[in-house]
């Protein structure tokens, strides 16, 4: 049976990445590797999906990421869930305070 990834799912996983990687760059956290700890994740699984995301299915190890990363990415950095699985609005939310 040949692999298959609902493509909103790998623009899910881009988005991720893509939120992940602002928060590195901003030092909100040290890297994959800090990430993954925090949220108890498999920090191999999460460096392969981001080296591979481009790739084809059947070159792909790991097909999507967990639902804890993506709560841990919202919690963790203000990114809006909209926008990080509808792909509407802007990547971080604002406060209204």
């Amino acid at each position: 049976m040949k692999k298959s990834v609902n493509p909103q799912a790998i623009e899910i996983t881009r988005r991720f990445f893509q939120a992940l990687n602002l928060a590195i760059e901003l030092g909100k956290v040290d890297g994959i590797k800090g990430f993954c700890e925090a949220h108890h994740l498999n920090r191999v699984k999460y460096a392969t999906l981001k080296m591979t995301i481009d790739k084809p299915v059947d070159e792909m190890t790991y097909k999507c990421i967990d639902v804890d990363a993506l709560a841990g990415i919202c919690n963790d950095f203000g990114v809006s869930a909209e926008w990080l699985l509808l792909g509407r609005g802007k990547m971080l939310k604002t406060d209204a305070k």
